[in-house]
């Protein structure tokens, strides 16, 4: 079953329309970086336009989780999710490079956000053109709470131990990597 995609694929061809999220960071990427990105392969940026601006954008890339990076005892919950004869020593991701919604868009009644989050998961697990077990994302700390009201969980301690330093000191700028398993929707 084909879902209807509300979202542009950016190119060169068509006008950027104007987007502001409040973070100068996510606003260089979309004008920017995001066609480079693109033209040499490592991520591929869509947006949601209105037709006066853009409402919002993500960008998405492969990835894996991988038992080489991360705690033994947290790669057997990982593993835990596979059939044992189905394990590996990594699985296969998407991440989310960057997620952005417009200040104009965002705290509405529609939930932006969480309707195109919602997207991406079905996306990747019906359309995707190769197989992908996990959603991954290396969260702004601010953004940690938006990515666990969607399913998101850390990829180990030390990323949630991460995140409660930024709660006790929000000057902390580091990303907090997190994760999301697609088996859970299937």
């Amino acid at each position: 079953m084909a879902l209807l995609n509300p979202f542009t694929r950016i190119n060169d061809k068509l006008p950027l329309l104007s987007f502001d999220c409040g973070d100068s960071d996510l606003n260089e990427f979309l004008t920017t970086d995001a066609l480079k990105w693109q033209e040499n392969l490592l991520a591929v940026t869509y947006c949601l336009e209105n037709g006066e601006d853009i409402a919002l954008y993500f960008s998405l890339s492969n990835d894996k989780i991988s038992a080489n990076t991360l705690p033994q005892s947290f790669w057997r919950k990982i593993k835990k999710k596979f059939h044992h004869n189905k394990h590996r020593s990594d699985y296969p991701a998407v991440k989310i490079g960057r997620f952005a919604v417009s200040n104009k868009y965002r705290n509405q009644p529609e939930h932006w956000g969480t309707k195109t989050m919602d997207f991406i998961k079905r996306w990747m697990v019906t359309e995707n053109k190769t197989g992908c077990c996990f959603l991954t994302v290396d969260a702004y700390p601010s953004a940690v709470p938006f990515y666990q009201k969607n399913g998101f969980k850390f990829l180990g301690a030390s990323e949630e131990q991460l995140y409660n330093n930024f709660l006790k000191d929000p000057s902390r700028k580091e990303t907090i990597a997190m994760y999301f398993s697609l088996k859970e929707i299937v």
